[in-house]
């Protein structure tokens, strides 16, 4: 798309992360180093409590940092003024609150706003429009409809929507694919396509391993006791990797050239052993 300014690379070195961003929590994972750069789309990957939404947050610099550092353009991320930080990144937690009522078109147009800098979909301006954006969610029927009414899967998409017209070129969202139905999963994983191409940057936390598999081009895998590795999806997503980590069997099937996680067995797998019949 002409005009598109290209994510700033983002980096995180030597990454240490305790539950709830407290000195006293327990150690989440340590020794996470990684380059974002424009064009990449990252997963991060890991069972409950892992420490995913709390990378996710760390990575937007809302959450404190035991050790190590995560810097934007080479400028750590506390050093940069929020308003010119919320030109950069755009990020989307897990849960959201609509204390008040708002159609979806004003909740939507109340971050594109500030989308001056940068529209990533649509060039028809100095900011993002609003209505093409909630059409390409598929939200163009609900505009008028008040937020506090919709279903768990159309409310996540609003909260994509305002991602998306926050104009930022990193987007970091925290499961963005819950509550979708499958033809909504795989029109935001074209869209997040769409914006890495684009010159964005996408990292996003899911739990689906196929959708992660399908949507990322690199990975960051945790494993829920304090280890943490990243690095190109293909080496990170493995099924063997993937089985020690969820302690339960993990096979990798090819599906028309493409790598499928099957769940398989009853029983839970040796933390430090997995089985994997990859293609």
């Amino acid at each position: 798309m002409s005009g598109a300014r290209p994510a700033s690379t983002l980096a995180v070195r030597g990454l240490a992360l305790r539950a709830g961003g407290l000195a006293t929590g327990r150690e989440l994972f340590s020794g996470l180093d990684l380059d974002v750069r424009a064009g990449e789309r990252w997963v991060v990957v890991g069972p409950n409590g892992a420490g995913k939404s709390s990378l996710l947050a760390a990575l937007a610099g809302v959450f404190s940092v035991a050790r190590g550092e995560v810097a934007l353009d080479g400028r750590p991320l506390a050093h940069w003024p929020l308003p010119q930080l919320a030109d950069e990144r755009a990020w989307s937690p897990q849960f959201w609150s609509d204390p008040f009522p708002s159609t979806v078109a004003e909740t939507a147009a109340m971050a594109s706003r500030r989308a001056g800098r940068w529209s990533r979909l649509f060039d028809d301006g100095p900011a993002a429009d609003v209505g093409a954006v909630l059409a390409r969610l598929d939200l163009a029927r609900l505009a008028d409809a008040d937020v506090q009414t919709l279903s768990g899967g159309e409310r996540q998409r609003v909260a994509i929507v305002t991602a998306l017209l926050q104009g930022a070129p990193l987007l970091l969202l925290d499961e963005p694919v819950s509550h979708l139905d499958p033809a909504h999963q795989r029109l935001l994983l074209a869209v997040l396509a769409d914006h890495a191409r684009s010159g964005g940057a996408v990292v996003a936390s899911l739990h689906d391993l196929n959708l992660a598999w399908d949507l990322a081009s690199h990975a960051v895998l945790l494993d829920g006791r304090g280890g943490a590795r990243a690095g190109g999806r293909d080496d990170v997503l493995q099924a063997e990797a993937l089985a020690a980590v969820f302690e339960i069997e993990i096979e990798s099937i090819d599906v028309r050239g493409r790598r499928r996680f099957v769940i398989g067995g009853d029983g839970a797998v040796d933390a430090h052993a997995g089985r994997s019949t990859d293609a």
